[in-house]
């Protein structure tokens, strides 16, 4: 039921990735500029061949940037800690 919301809307989800990666990756331009060109590359395609499986692969390029947010998050916690016992 959630993947054929995915399917219907993968066209809205990609441009929401793209927001996505230009936000979270501010830190790393040439990263990001990477990263953008490649998600637009496989977002315009899979809309050019009407790939339908292409909204998983959106929805993982989303994961992955969402626990690329979550990775630095606790990296800092964890350096903040260190500091706090010493």
């Amino acid at each position: 039921m959630l993947y054929t919301f995915f399917v219907e809307h993968y066209v809205e989800l990609s441009i929401a990735l793209l927001i996505m990666t230009f936000f979270l990756r501010r830190h790393k331009p040439l990263t990001r500029s990477k990263l953008l060109y490649f998600y637009g590359l496989v977002a315009s395609v899979g809309f050019l061949l009407d790939i339908e499986s292409i909204a998983g692969v959106i929805l993982g390029f989303m994961l992955i940037e969402l626990g690329s947010l979550y990775r630095n998050y606790v990296d800092t916690n964890i350096k903040n800690k260190a500091r706090n016992k010493s």
